[in-house]
């Protein structure tokens, strides 16, 4: 979030005491370009990120609900990736079953050196791009998994954290939805969130989820 806080003390005469108060102000776009802006209070600038939170949160019944198509489509890559691999690893004994027999082709003197030495690199090269090829595949099927979780989690999470006191909370979930689109003018904190987060603040929650191929929502009035 680019907004620019100012901490001051006030001391209060009456009561002989000092009291602490944080300030904001718009953005500073430029250092050579001041901010005529009022200060916001604290107390209203958190009111103001706290609705903005609930603008990129998700409902309960949608979350429990993507949640499973979530696992849904895992369980789904998962036995696809297995197949996939099952046959490429036929394709690798067969790749191994040709280096035999053009080994003992060798060592019976069936065929010259140099033409044994072609023929094994371009089959090495074939079987080696194949293991590589299951190595990713194994490695990538679920690495879009944790984060559609956590995505998931967070999203649903919003609306406690919006309704809770700790900033630091609402500063991360912010950070992660909006980036450094966030923006403080006339008083007013405003921003663009950024994908997924911005498909939720299109959503009214009045819509019902749908669930359809893959995990997007798919919202109907």
């Amino acid at each position: 979030m680019m907004i620019t806080a100012e901490v001051k003390t006030k001391y209060y005469k009456g009561t002989d005491h000092h009291a602490i108060y944080t300030y904001y102000r718009c953005t500073r776009k430029s250092k050579t370009i001041e901010c005529n802006d009022p200060f916001t209070r604290e107390e209203a600038l958190d009111q103001q990120l706290s609705e903005l939170l609930f603008t990129v949160s998700l409902r309960p019944d949608w979350a429990k609900q993507m949640m499973r198509d979530v696992e849904k489509d895992a369980d789904a890559s998962a036995q696809s990736v297995s197949a996939i691999v099952a046959e490429k690893r036929n394709e690798i004994s067969l790749f191994e079953t040709k280096l035999q027999r053009l080994l003992d082709s060798y060592l019976d003197q069936d065929i010259e050196k140099e033409t044994y030495r072609k023929k094994k690199q371009e089959l090495v090269i074939k079987k080696k791009t194949l293991e590589e090829s299951i190595i990713s595949l194994q490695q990538s099927q679920n690495s879009w998994l944790e984060p559609m979780k956590e995505w998931i989690s967070g999203a649903a999470g919003a609306p406690s954290i919006a309704r809770g006191n700790d900033l630091i909370q609402k500063r991360v979930l912010l950070k992660k939805a909006f980036g450094s689109n966030l923006r403080l003018t006339h008083q007013k904190a405003r921003g663009s969130a950024l994908e997924p987060w911005a498909a939720l603040r299109a959503a009214p929650t009045s819509r019902n989820y749908v669930a359809r191929k893959g995990v997007e929502p798919f919202l109907l009035d």
